[in-house]
């Protein structure tokens, strides 16, 4: 009864992205530098992109709970899912509805031949899925192939209907305490791992929608410091686009 208990605590503690000490992956090595990278692109309503900025697009690192966003589109294009189902999955980053969907479609290699097939640049050096919620530290993915994700989305006919149900500021979620001066404007799925903090979405300006992907990794300060610096870029990179 005992151990059945310790269980059912363990399996709530770990069912949400955000907890004290999330899981640590003891084989990597302390010593890593810590890593940033990010992707800013203003797409028109013409579906045009122009790079805003952009700094090691091309770095393997872990996506954390931003992997979320190719399980529920890949469910979302398959009718695999109910839309409550995925935005309780996204808005609250719920890691076992992102596995189980992973696993019910497929599995991960179904994952990449599916992404592969629409056409984003899917390799063992931009891509490297090992589940659906983003958990595992085997998962890696570059920005760029996440703005070609995003950006495939931004296109499509169901863009609003998926962006709705990721996490927004001032609404139930990971982001209902941050970004608050982007409310209504902002749609994205937050990532979080011992040492890893990522965001990556859509911004809504009156010059079209900024997508983008900001990565860090093998953090050497806080998580809480690391979503501070995040919060920042999306910010400058708002009043960078809004600036006449």
């Amino acid at each position: 009864m005992i151990l059945f208990l310790s269980f059912i605590c363990l399996s709530h503690a770990y069912a949400y992205e955000d907890t004290t000490e999330f899981l640590y992956d003891v084989s990597e090595a302390d010593t890593q530098q810590e890593m940033w990278s990010y992707v800013f692109e203003l797409m028109d309503n013409k579906g045009e992109s122009v790079n805003i900025s952009s700094v090691e697009p091309d770095k393997l690192l872990k996506p954390a709970s931003t992997m979320k966003v190719f399980t529920a589109w890949w469910a979302m294009v398959k009718s695999f899912r109910t839309d409550i189902f995925l935005a309780e999955m996204l808005k609250k980053s719920v890691n076992h509805m992102a596995d189980e969907t992973a696993q019910g479609l497929g599995g991960v290699l179904e994952m990449e031949d599916f992404y592969r097939e629409k056409g984003l640049q899917i390799s063992d050096e931009t891509f490297q899925a090992a589940d659906g919620s983003g958990l595992s530290y085997s998962n890696k993915t570059t920005c760029q192939v996440q703005i070609e994700l995003l950006k495939l989305i931004r296109k499509d006919k169901d863009y609003e209907r998926f962006k709705n149900l990721m996490a927004q500021p001032g609404q139930g979620g990971t982001l209902q305490n941050r970004l608050s001066s982007l409310k209504g404007r902002l749609f994205a799925k937050t990532g979080t791992l011992k040492r890893t903090a990522s965001l990556s979405g859509f911004l809504e300006t009156s010059k079209g929608t900024v997508v983008f992907c900001v990565l860090s990794d093998y953090l050497t300060i806080p998580v809480a410091e690391a979503r501070v610096k995040i919060d920042q870029l999306l910010k400058k990179h708002d009043q960078l686009v809004l600036k006449p």
